[in-house]
């Protein structure tokens, strides 16, 4: 018996050059996206920071919520600081400062202007659109010694009570207002 080998061709279809059609619709190469996020606390810190080498500026004031964080022990670094992005490239920020004794507030805020908008921006990128400075007490750094220390052995004496906002307390005194100084050109 013999066996006939068979051989065949392989199948070849032939393959149509890349119609200009074709090429259109092919997908683009990818490009790359970066994108840099600050979080709002990111700013606040900066804002914080920055504001507490101004000399002139005895302390920041918080509001209720940071009393209690101090009250149980923690550090609130973005005290007395508000931050809002308003979009990609812009923040707004307000500072609530006690002035130091024999200071002066508009002195004090021009060197806020500077080095606050000077530190957000070169650390961020960020441009302050708007930035508010408060002065809700006026203090020597005495004084605020002696507070802080009558508040630490009240907090050591009753460790369970924070310490609460002033508008808590009763007061004679007549309904306060308060005066603006509007400075245009950060």
């Amino acid at each position: 018996m013999t066996e006939e080998l068979k051989t065949t061709e392989p199948d070849v279809t032939a393959i149509e050059p890349a119609s200009a059609d074709a090429e259109a619709n092919a997908p683009e190469p990818l490009t790359p996206v970066y994108k840099l996020t600050i979080a709002d606390n990111v700013v606040e810190k900066i804002a914080a920071r920055a504001a507490a080498r101004i000399d002139g500026i005895v302390a920041m004031k918080g509001n209720l919520f940071s009393t209690i964080q101090e009250g149980f022990g923690a550090n609130t670094l973005t005290k007395g600081v508000s931050a809002d992005l308003l979009d990609d490239n812009t923040a707004r920020v307000e500072l609530d400062v006690i002035l130091e004794y024999g200071k002066s507030a508009v002195d004090v805020f021009d060197q806020v202007k500077d080095v606050v908008v000077g530190d957000l921006q070169s650390m961020t990128g960020l441009l302050v659109s708007e930035l508010d400075v408060n002065v809700v007490d006026v203090m020597s750094r005495e004084e605020y010694g002696h507070k802080k220390g009558e508040d630490k052995k009240a907090k050591d004496v009753a460790p369970a009570m924070p310490e609460t906002a002033e508008a808590d307390e009763p007061s004679a005194e007549p309904q306060k207002t308060s005066a603006t100084v509007v400075s245009t050109g950060l």
